[in-house]
């Protein structure tokens, strides 16, 4: 006899339904969020159950104890979970009983656990992202003040070094200027928290041979190095370069059905901090990499569209995303074949 065990998680709160392999409930019971708790309830069975949880947002504490607890434990993707989030019916307690259901039929879509050693270090990473992304809004904000007012005379690198006495020189009212400060104020505290917490990082990192490796991708500089190995893990996840950019959102899904086939199907499934990476050292590398630079230009010629830059862009990070699980796959340094073939 074997026992299968679905949890439904929440903030506070969990539902926990405990099936045989004939489908018998024999539990089921809301509980507090406490580890003690599940360990009790979970306990009294023999053999251990099987456990199954619900990918959400505090999966952390759960999964760490319970695979310390000795229970094999799979983590469920939420996005292919449509027996639940598809039903006419939906209730702590059934969504429970279908995430066991679906254990013992051994077609749970599993989500990557993430190993815990390694989470602090990728969470600090998503935290400097989102510092970066709240001063870049910062710059655009001031960038814009000033074509409001005609001040055309400065480009997106020359507003980074404004000061408060430069933008009082070109704004009359002393609101505007107030405004204008409170942007510049925010700036320099985002700049000292983006160096405080790259500091962090790179004092906490052990020497890595992965990172080392990376680095040796045009446009991978340290920290876009250890944000690609953090948020990638497991290299041997993936069964291909394919499957690797898929799950990089540099590559756009399929719609395909009687010889119809429609290009941008799911652009949101995936991770999206390896796409930001990857643009970003799209970014870099055509800047200082003549191969590369050579490569865009060659696209850029042959399209027409509106989008054709963002387009390309894209291109170059799909082929970087490439170069980089060669690499990591390979443990090899970057060359040009990873990249662009023989």
């Amino acid at each position: 006899m074997k026992f299968y065990c679905g949890i439904d998680l929440h903030a506070t709160n969990f539902f926990l339904c405990v099936i045989d392999n004939k489908d018998n409930i024999l539990l089921k019971e809301k509980l507090k969020n406490d580890l003690g708790a599940i360990l009790y309830a979970l306990e009294s069975f023999s053999p251990r159950p099987s456990v199954v949880v619900e990918a959400t947002i505090n999966w952390y504490w759960l999964i760490d104890g319970l695979q310390e607890a000795g229970f094999e434990v799979k983590l469920a993707h939420s996005m292919a979970l449509y027996m639940i989030t598809g039903a006419k019916v939906k209730t702590d307690r059934r969504d429970a009983f279908s995430l066991a259901k679906l254990l013992r039929l051994d077609v749970i879509p599993e989500a990557y656990i993430y190993p815990k050693a390694k989470r602090p270090i990728r969470d600090l990473l998503r935290k400097r992202k989102q510092m970066v992304s709240l001063r870049a809004n910062a710059y655009g904000a001031l960038r814009r003040v000033l074509l409001q007012h005609g001040i055309y005379g400065y480009s997106q690198a020359a507003i980074k070094s404004l000061t408060e006495e430069d933008l009082d020189q070109h704004l009359e009212h002393c609101a505007t200027q107030a405004g204008c400060h409170l942007e510049v104020q925010r700036i320099r505290f985002y700049s000292y928290q983006i160096k405080t917490l790259e500091k962090i990082i790179l004092s906490s990192v052990s020497d890595d041979r992965g990172s080392e490796l990376l680095q040796t991708i045009p446009g991978v500089g340290k920290i876009l190095a250890l944000t690609i190995l953090y948020e990638t893990g497991d290299i041997d996840r993936f069964r291909s370069a394919k499957h690797f950019c898929s799950y990089a959102r540099v590559v756009p899904g399929v719609a395909q059905s009687s010889g119809v086939s429609k290009r941008g199907r799911g652009s949101k499934q995936g991770n999206p901090h390896l796409k930001w990476a990857f643009c970003q050292a799209a970014a870099l590398s055509v800047r200082y990499n003549a191969t590369i630079r050579k490569f865009r230009q060659r696209h850029l010629a042959r399209r027409r569209s509106k989008a054709k830059k963002l387009v390309i862009l894209c291109i170059v990070a799909h082929k970087l995303a490439i170069a980089s699980y060669n690499v990591l796959k390979n443990r090899v340094p970057f060359k040009q074949e990873l990249m662009f073939g023989s």
